[in-house]
């Protein structure tokens, strides 16, 4: 059985339209979109997704209700995407396949910063923090963090809610370089329209 993750309901505060610059921008994105989802966590911005949760097949009514507080709905379907703009909610639809493409989409229509940050859990939304020196123990008991690295003295981040592990391996540089290529055809293709 899934875990419900516990959200705050926000009320207050209109988006303005066109593209923000608001580095709180915080999404709602639907189950077709699972990879953009957790691109934009590694982004460090507060994004769920319909499959955070137990739904039943009324989705689309849930996805509505959330993103009407205060997120941005990102879907692939057309139909969910008419109905956001009838009731008010911000979306953008997601047209392209492919994950770069899609971010390329998502800057685009925002602000969004291609800059990776250690700030949020790609696996729950949450918060992580930094792991202490007197912590360091407690990795030795994740299969999946190298003893050599804990020895290393590497720094460690640590999601206090699903217990996730992180630090900046070669995936990291990884993430950077198809970033920085992503932000480099962007402004190239930016050129490209204003000449």
């Amino acid at each position: 059985m899934k875990d419900i993750i516990v959200f705050q309901i926000y009320e207050d505060g209109k988006y303005e339209d066109g593209k923000t610059q608001d580095q709180e921008m915080m999404f709602i994105v639907d189950r077709m979109l699972g990879r953009l989802t957790t691109w934009l966590r590694l982004l460090g911005y507060d994004t769920f997704s319909a499959s955070d949760f137990i739904l039943d097949d009324k989705e689309d009514d849930f996805l509505l209700k959330f993103a009407g507080q205060k997120r941005i709905l990102i879907t692939r379907d057309k139909t969910l995407r008419i109905r956001a703009e009838r009731s008010g909610v911000r979306v953008c639809l997601i047209n392209f396949d492919h994950i770069m493409e899609q971010l390329g989409e998502m800057v685009s229509h925002y602000d969004i910063d291609l800059e990776p940050k250690m700030t949020r859990c790609t696996l729950c939304n949450a918060l992580i923090r930094k792991v202490r020196a007197n912590e360091l123990c407690m990795l030795k008991r994740e299969d999946y963090v190298p003893d050599e690295l804990i020895e290393e003295g590497v720094d460690f981040w640590i999601c206090d809610s699903c217990g996730k592990v992180y630090w900046k391996g070669s995936h990291w540089e990884n993430i950077h370089k198809r970033l920085e290529k992503l932000h480099e055809k962007i402004s190239s293709d930016l050129y490209l329209t204003q000449s």
